[in-house]
């Protein structure tokens, strides 16, 4: 099983750089540092990666104690 954070699987597969990905949200890149290591990552700022990410990084996958894990879509 992969243990690479969400925010490291949506830039690796979007071709972003940390500089990048921090810039969709107004912050640099050592703080997207952080959030991609699920460091210093509010509650908020997971809704708005959320938002920002069209979904393909949800909440519950940044933040699972707070807003629960998320469940898997049936296919």
């Amino acid at each position: 099983m992969e243990n690479r954070s969400p925010i490291a699987r949506y830039r690796e597969e979007h071709d972003l750089t940390l500089k990048e990905f921090g810039a969709l949200f107004g912050v640099d890149q050592s703080t997207a540092l952080r959030w991609e290591r699920g460091l210093n990552l509010t509650p908020k700022r997971a809704v708005e990666i959320e938002t920002v990410t069209n979904r393909e990084i949800l909440r519950g996958e940044l933040l699972p104690d707070i807003f629960g894990a998320p469940v898997e879509a049936a296919q």
